[in-house]
This record gives C-alpha cells, structure tokens and sequence, in this order.
C-alpha cells in the first residue's frame, strides 16, 4: 500500500503536467499509440528475459524520437501512424504466442496494470524518470509554452520547434511508460489526456491550467488507491470512473454558466 502511494503520487504528479501539453499540442493520438506499443515492448522484452519497464522505455524511446522529428506533419498523419501502430501491435501479438507461460501472466498484467505489485527497485527507478521528466520539463518550460501556444510566431523568433517536439516526445515516452505501471496499456490514454482537460476547464493561464491537471491528477489516484483497497475494485477502473466525473462536473458547470 505504501508503495502503491509512492507510485501513484510520483506517476500522477508527471502525468498532470505532460498532460497539459498532450491536450494543447493536439498530440493525444500519438499519446495513445505510444502506449499500446509499450505491450511491444514489454513482451519483448519478456522474451529476452529482462524487465518489461526497460522494453518499455526503449521502444516508446525509438517512436517519440520519429514522432518528434515529425514535428507538426504528426497531427497531420494520423493514417501513417495508425499503420505503424498495428504493426506494432501485431508483433507484440507474436511475441506474447512465443512463450504462452507462466511469463505471459505477467506481460498481459502491462494491460491493465498492477500498482500494488510494484516492487521497491521500480520505485527508484519510477522516482528517477519521474524527477528527471519534471526537471527537463521546467527547463524547456518557456520555449515549450511559445511553441505550443503560437509555433508560427515562435518560429519566426528563431526558437527550434523541431528540437524541442523531440525532446517533449521523449519526455511523453517516458511518461507513457510510467503510466502503464498503474492503469496499463488500455487506459493510459486516461492519465495523459482528462487531467489535461479538467486543467483547462478551470484554469486561466497556463500554469494555472498546469496546477489544476496535476491536483485533478493526484486525487484521483489516491482517492482509486483507497477505494480499490477496501473494495476490491481494479485501480485502472477507480482512476478512469473519477477523472470522467471530475470532467462531466466541469462540463456541467460551464453549461449552466453560460445558461446564465
């Protein structure tokens, strides 16, 4: 339970903040795929008898790094990066038939995901992506911001957009990878695209927006933690069933408002 709580604030905490810039940059189809490739990479990984996380992280590392490269044409290809998704996909299919075992048992765990069985060296390691995530993001946090919000103006200004979409990718993989430690494949997407959304339900700047993704983040994954202990209940549903609350609360909100 208690590392389950680490786990949860740690992944929470990076989720909200990448989230923002998920949902900003329109990148949240890239998000998803990233996720699902991370089965990929974890049954490969399996397969060759190292940790799933590390097949994770380098798969998830190798797409961004294409995707970021794509820069602005990766909103623009949906198709292209669809196809790829499924071949990835369907290798992981492949790699999960080649060894139907007891190993199997803990890659399919990749799919909906398991924070209660995370072990205390996944912590550190989750603690060191998770820091360095936090670290990168505060420093490229200005240019990021202008190449989000205004990418002509601030290519005009001679800021590398290209250079800073890789670095963000990079970051996102990292993120995705982390994710899958508590909700899995299936519903990352949750916990990178909703608390992004609550942010700017109610936020008036930027960081504000930021603050807002990150508490809605971390309540709800406490709160799922708790509620999944006493009740039996999966954490991935728990999370998903209160950050789509959360949001229909806001929608709500804003429709009586303007009735006003």
């Amino acid at each position: 339970m208690q590392n389950a709580l680490i786990c949860g604030a740690v992944i929470s905490i990076v989720c909200g903040i990448v989230s923002v810039f998920v949902v900003l940059r329109r990148t949240g189809f890239a998000a998803h795929a990233l996720g699902h490739m991370s089965l990929t990479g974890a049954a490969g990984a399996a397969l060759l008898g190292l940790p799933s996380f590390f097949g994770q992280i380098i798969l998830n590392t190798i797409a961004s790094i294409v995707m970021g490269l794509m820069g602005e044409k990766v909103k623009k290809n949906d198709q292209a990066i669809g196809v790829v998704l499924t071949f990835v996909l369907g290798l992981g299919t492949y790699f999960l038939f080649l060894f139907q075992n007891n190993y199997a048992g803990s890659v399919m765990g990749i799919l909906l995901g398991n924070i209660f069985a995370v072990s205390n060296t996944q912590i550190y390691q989750l603690i060191g992506i998770g820091i360095s995530v936090v670290v990168i993001m505060a420093i490229i946090a200005r240019p990021l911001i202008f190449t989000t919000l205004d990418p002509v103006v601030a290519g005009s200004k001679g800021v590398s957009g290209k250079l800073l979409s890789v670095i963000f990718f990079v970051l996102l993989a990292c993120t995705v990878s982390m994710a899958c430690q508590i909700v899995g494949v299936l519903l990352v997407f949750v916990l990178l695209i909703i608390p992004g959304a609550i942010g700017t339900q109610w936020g008036e700047s930027i960081y504000s927006i930021i603050g807002f993704s990150v508490v809605s983040a971390l309540f709800s994954v406490v709160t799922a933690i708790f509620v999944s202990y006493h009740f039996d209940l999966p954490v991935s549903f728990c999370i998903t069933m209160i950050l789509c609350m959360a949001y229909f609360v806001g929608v709500c909100y804003r429709f009586f408002i303007s009735k006003k």
